[in-house]
């Protein structure tokens, strides 16, 4: 059985042998199924896994009968919104740095939270886990993940996951495996926090991801706001029509 690890570790290789230049032709068409499988020593099965995660994050698209063709990126640098893992692994995957400077982790009541989702009922004496990472790109500011975690659904966090990747930690648990997330684009005032770690002027505009978490079984595990950095984010998204 091919796990979401063997998947990431094949889309890495095959990224970086797309990268070098080494594993696409003059017409940018990547070897044939046979090929990759004999190359990087995998089963069919767990090939086409990956070559799908690719088309889904717009590495490649597939050409029926034809073969599978690497797509010229609009931007090189920009983040894939679509992506399967976490910010942290999406970041990697084009060459940056993503790391957390500063965080913190407090258990409130749901009462207190500055933001809730509009799709989910809450109980009046529900806890939640609120977390802020204060994270740059390549040492230079670039995000402020202010996130809720229901404590109903992940007891606790330790501290030592705040700094690392948090969707690998829940990935790893029994019971939080994601199963899907629903994510809004949209524009907000900087909080002061953000525009203190940034060194921008307070309620400077800020894009805005806000996201809600689930779990397989449709349980909300986790609701968040992302404040990126004007000055360098950049998103990118592909719309596949057929």
């Amino acid at each position: 059985m091919t796990t979401k690890n063997d998947t990431s570790i094949l889309v890495k290789k095959i990224i970086t042998g797309i990268q070098s230049g080494q594993l696409m032709d003059e017409n940018r068409k990547l070897p044939s199924e046979p090929e990759l499988m004999e190359r990087y020593q995998v089963t069919r099965y767990a090939l086409r896994h990956a070559l799908k995660q690719l088309s889904t994050t717009g590495y490649v698209y597939q050409v029926h009968g034809v073969g599978t063709f690497v797509r010229p990126q609009q931007d090189i640098g920009s983040i894939v919104l679509d992506h399967t893992g976490g910010l942290s692994d999406e970041a990697a995957r084009i060459g940056r740095n993503l790391t957390t400077k500063k965080a913190s982790e407090e258990i409130v009541p749901v009462s207190a939270a500055e933001f809730l989702p509009d799709t989910w009922d809450f109980e009046p004496d529900s806890r939640l886990i609120e977390v802020k990472r204060y994270r740059s790109l390549d040492d230079v500011p670039y995000v402020l993940e202010h996130s809720y975690y229901l404590q109903s659904v992940i007891k606790e966090i330790p501290e030592k996951n705040l700094y690392g990747s948090l969707f690998h930690y829940f990935e790893q648990q029994r019971d939080t495996k994601v199963g899907f997330i629903d994510q809004l684009i949209m524009s907000e005032p900087l909080p002061k926090s953000a525009s203190e770690f940034m060194k921008l002027p307070i309620d400077s505009p800020s894009l805005v991801v806000q996201d809600e978490t689930y779990l397989n079984s449709g349980q909300l595990l986790a609701f968040s706001k992302q404040y990126y950095n004007y000055r360098i984010a950049k998103l990118f998204a592909v719309k596949k029509v057929h």
